[in-house]
């Protein structure tokens, strides 16, 4: 039998076979070798992406400098109105889909002295509400099948119902006390306080040490602008007041800040003040004569942009073309950080996500916040989750304190940027931002009967969608376009004309009283969906709510045995 020949096919097999045993350690450890070179490569992406975020933070808040010093920047007066501030917000955070980019964008603004942080914080509101458009888009993906399309609209809209119902909560409450304080809200305050507590003094002026990321960046902020802080700040103080003292007499009072600001401008002409002479003099700060004159011809006349290849376009147009271009950088920097998180990460953070399922609530907040602030979006952490409550993995009512962490986590960008920008009145928007998101919490969620008000209104929509499938299309398209573009229109009207904006708000409200009045009384919602529909489907929804009273891991197979 050993003397017999081998067939040659059967040859040719096992010579192949032993090749390939041979190759196969040599092939693992090329493989690993791979795998280690792309993730270098990656996590040096972040870097670079993590720079040019960085970037266009500089050259935006350079930007908003110049535009702000000339006059510009009464552009972003709209903002005085809560209401068209919180509209904004939820239009631009939709239109860039992140709301790390559109709260950032703010943070730059506040550093660059364009917004005040009262200002601000409805626009930090309504980008919180905007943000939850991405995974409300994710869960149509599921409208193949009616109960999946249900439970993801469900677990997406949670998202959505919470920031909306916080907004409801807390913008109120911030106008309300702003207009008794004629300063600002309970955010307002309390942000404040905690700024005070870490920088000392009253919080206005900046932070006492240089940011380590400005110095980073700025030399190569400088090759694209550079901005001459000393004009910026002459220009704050506004044109001397003109005070008469007699015919034919006019005085300037300058005060000593003032005095050194100009001075620093322009030192020649400042000599050329003419100083009150006889009985011609100030209360306080020194009395000239030609301050009017002086502040016409060197401070007015001043350029901002001190250098830079923006330099020769002048203020205004070197700042709009900057302001394009740190918008352009610092949104794709920051899909390009996103995504590279997202490959680096999310593998494991979705096996996170399936033991987060069997956690306590408020342990699965604290893995929705360790993921985004890993991956630096809370869209991605929630359209991450959004497929898995529409196959049932996920139950509604465990989505909302994994959503919730994610809400929180997305704080840490606007962190970040405040650290870039150093100043204290962006760390205090920043602030803001965070107490927004953690006040929301400690209303809506430890109390089992508010946090049932958020589920249920997310599960009724996701009740509609399963039976009308452009429900998700026409909630998107009203909740964030036409609403807030119809408020924002109707904000702006009052201040063209308060007797129009009265009647049109008269005349919306009314609509929205007659829609609701035909819904609930005469029994629009049954035209929709009938109440046998409704009574059949009531076990479903209270499950999904986590009202059966069923321990966890058997409603996890419920749910899955209902697909």
């Amino acid at each position: 039998l050993c003397q017999q020949k081998i067939p040659p096919e059967l040859s040719r097999f096992l010579r192949n076979m032993a090749e390939a045993w041979a190759k196969e350690p040599e092939a693992k450890e090329q493989s690993a070798g791979m795998f280690a070179v792309f993730v270098t490569l990656k996590i040096l992406g972040v870097l670079i992406s993590l720079y040019f975020f960085l970037f266009g933070l500089d050259l935006m808040g350079g930007s908003f400098s110049a535009l702000g010093s000339k006059g510009a920047g009464n552009l972003f007066t709209f903002s005085d109105n809560p209401i068209a501030g919180l509209m904004v917000g939820i239009l631009a955070t939709v239109l860039v889909q992140s709301s790390s980019t559109s709260t950032s964008i703010v943070v730059g603004l506040v550093g660059a002295d364009v917004l005040a942080v009262k200002q601000a914080i409805p626009i930090i509101m309504g980008a919180n509400i905007g943000t939850s458009v991405t995974n409300t888009i994710v869960s149509m993906a599921h409208a193949g099948d009616r109960i999946e399309l249900e439970r993801a609209f469900s677990g997406a809209t949670v998202h959505d119902m919470f920031n909306m119902l916080s907004v409801l909560t807390l913008l109120p409450l911030e106008i309300i006390i702003g207009a008794l304080s004629g300063e600002g809200g309970l955010l307002f305050f309390i942000s404040k306080g905690l700024t005070n507590a870490i920088i000392g003094g009253g919080g206005e002026s900046d932070l006492r040490f240089p940011s380590p990321t400005k110095e980073i960046v700025s030399p190569f902020t400088k090759l694209f602008l550079s901005k001459d802080k000393n004009t910026i700040k002459a220009l704050s103080f506004g044109a001397p007041e003109a005070l008469s003292c007699g015919t034919d007499c006019t005085k300037y009072c300058v005060s000593s800040d003032m005095s050194k600001a100009w001075k620093k401008v322009a030192k020649e002409a400042y000599e050329t003040l003419i100083a009150c002479s006889g009985t011609v003099s100030c209360d306080s700060g020194t009395c000239y004569t030609n301050a009017g004159e002086y502040y016409e011809n060197s401070i007015e006349t001043g350029r901002t942009i001190k250098g830079g290849f923006l330099k020769d376009a002048g203020d205004v147009a070197g700042g709009i073309i900057g302001l394009i271009l740190s918008l352009v950088v610092l949104c794709g920097a920051l899909i390009v950080m996103v995504k590279l998180l997202h490959s680096l990460v999310m593998g494991q953070a979705k096996k996170v996500i399936m033991k987060g399922t069997k956690m306590n609530d408020y342990l699965a907040i604290l893995v929705g916040l360790g993921i985004t602030i890993i991956v630096q979006s809370s869209s991605v952490t929630t359209s991450a989750l959004t497929p898995l409550v529409g196959i049932g993995v996920l139950p509604v009512y465990k989505m909302l304190p994994m959503t919730l962490g994610a809400n929180i986590g997305t704080t840490f960008t606007s962190m970040f940027a405040a650290l870039a920008v150093m100043k204290a009145s962006s760390l205090q928007i920043a602030f803001c931002h965070l107490l927004f998101n953690l006040i929301g919490i400690l209303i809506w969620f430890p109390v089992p009967v508010m946090r049932k008000v958020v589920i249920r209104a997310a599960c009724t929509l996701g009740f509609y969608a399963s039976y009308w499938r452009m429900v998700p299309l026409i909630y998107i398209l009203v909740m964030f376009v036409t609403v807030p573009g119809v408020c924002l229109l109707i904000s702006l009207l009052y201040s063209a004309s308060v007797a129009g904006g009265v009647v049109v708000t008269i005349l919306a409200l009314a609509a929205v009283a007659g829609l609701v009045y035909w819904w609930v009384k005469l029994g629009g919602c049954y035209k929709v969906v009938s109440q046998e529909e409704r009574d059949a489907r009531k076990a479903e929804i209270e499950e999904e709510m986590g009202e059966t009273g069923v321990a966890e891991p058997k409603e996890e197979t419920q749910a899955e045995s209902a697909v």
